[in-house]
């Protein structure tokens, strides 16, 4: 017995060292990267910054020159950021001229001056952004969380908003919902951002897309390069925290612009029902129209930025798909 219970005591203390190895490794290999070195990684002939309310906010300009074409706002991801677009823009640059983002939290944007992730902060950053280039009207797209900032921008500002677009666009209450939320988990739960090897992001991205073999090694990379921008994972600790989906059928009901909902048919976080479900809250939308692309996941303009680009277009240019 004695001999089991030593042999039982070397296993645990060598179980310990060997976690604690790997914290000391991954606090090393997985720490923070300054943003100019991420900047000089993937900064491009377009990419800027606007200084909004204590915040610098990254953004890019493609297609044509502003005040020359219709303007069109891309909206990203929860977790990604404004690169998520870049399939898209050859589909669109001809004809519009393009502005996408990065939030506070996430890509080279980095934390809110204020530590706030409200989304009236949110949208306040948005207007400071709109305001700083002088946009006036456009049309909203929105991905996920970026349709959650794009309808509730559309709702606050109808008199700006021509069209809406929401692809896989959060802010519904889902039935299967815990009454935990984010708030009643421990912080400490969340430290583990910091000890997450690349491959589980690779896992996390795959989990969301249809075919995973579409995932590439340049994708998972960036993904977990803009986490590590310098405050980044703490700023999307303090985000998450605070989310909060709040009451969406009297927003929804204020959006005046005409509606455009993509899905996709696998998505793995956000069923396809909520597509009608959507579209029955959006009663003062003039129009409603919508298309559940198959074999499709949550990521669409990374997953099928063509289809998916290409019937934004039309929807923009022309008013319906068909």
């Amino acid at each position: 017995m004695a001999t089991l219970l030593r042999w039982f005591g070397r296993a645990v203390l060598a179980l310990c060292l060997l976690v604690l190895a790997y914290m000391l490794f991954a606090l090393v290999a997985y720490r923070d990267i300054p943003t100019d070195v991420l900047i000089e990684r993937y900064a491009d002939d377009n990419l800027a910054f606007a200084d909004v309310d204590g915040n610098r906010i990254a953004y890019r300009l493609d297609g044509q020159p502003l005040g020359s074409a219709p303007v069109v706002v891309l909206i990203h991801s929860h977790y990604f950021n404004s690169r998520m677009w870049d399939a898209w823009i050859p589909h669109l640059s001809d004809a519009f001229t393009l502005l996408r983002f990065d939030m506070t939290s996430h890509g080279l944007t980095g934390p809110e001056a204020n530590n706030d992730y409200s989304m009236v902060r949110d949208i306040a950053l948005m207007e400071g952004l709109f305001e700083s280039l002088s946009l006036e009207r456009f049309s909203l797209v929105g991905s996920s969380l970026g349709g959650n900032f794009a309808f509730h921008y559309a709702a606050r500002h109808p008199e700006q908003v021509e069209h809406l677009v929401l692809i896989n666009s959060g802010g519904l209450k889902r039935k299967q919902s815990s009454k935990r939320n984010a708030k009643a988990i421990p912080e400490w739960f969340y430290r583990v951002f910091y000890f997450v090897p690349e491959l589980a992001y690779r896992r996390f991205i795959e989990w969301m897309v249809y075919d995973p073999s579409i995932v590439s090694d340049a994708l998972v990379e960036e993904f977990h390069a803009m986490f590590r921008r310098s405050g980044n994972r703490q700023a999307e600790l303090s985000r998450m925290r605070s989310f909060d989906v709040g009451e969406p059928a009297p927003v929804l009901a204020q959006v005046r612009a005409p509606v455009l909902i993509v899905w996709g048919e696998n998505n793995p976080q956000l069923p396809t029902e909520q597509v009608p479900q959507f579209a029955r809250l959006l009663v003062s939308s003039p129009r409603v129209v919508s298309k559940i692309l198959p074999q499709a996941g949550h990521l669409l303009p990374v997953e099928k930025p063509e289809q998916s680009a290409k019937l934004t277009r039309r929807f923009l240019l022309q008013g319906d798909i068909e």
